[in-house]
């Protein structure tokens, strides 16, 4: 994570990691997800089964909340690893 990186994760994470989750991983991972699989399911069966839609919605979701609070830990220990230096040099 370089400088800009840095600034960029900060401004974000002032929403909250409940906040980020929800719009990062449940809504944006969840809804792209289902909606690739289904395009999916759609182009390869000539198919559309709104119980297999409802199903995806919820898995995906499910997937999407473990990639965003993953990512969410991940960058937060690249934040912690470029503020520590910093911190050190200014004792």
């Amino acid at each position: 994570m370089n400088a800009v990186q840095a600034d960029k994760w900060r401004k974000t994470r002032t929403m909250g990691k409940g906040k980020y989750v929800m719009y990062f991983g449940v809504l944006a991972w969840g809804l792209s997800l289902a909606a690739l699989f289904t395009a999916i399911e759609w182009l390869t069966q000539q198919t559309f089964t709104p119980f297999w839609v409802y199903i995806r919605l919820g898995v995906m979701a499910v997937i999407g909340f473990f990639i965003a609070n993953f990512r969410w830990e991940s960058r937060e220990q690249k934040l912690r690893l470029i503020d520590q230096p910093a911190a050190k040099s200014t004792r």
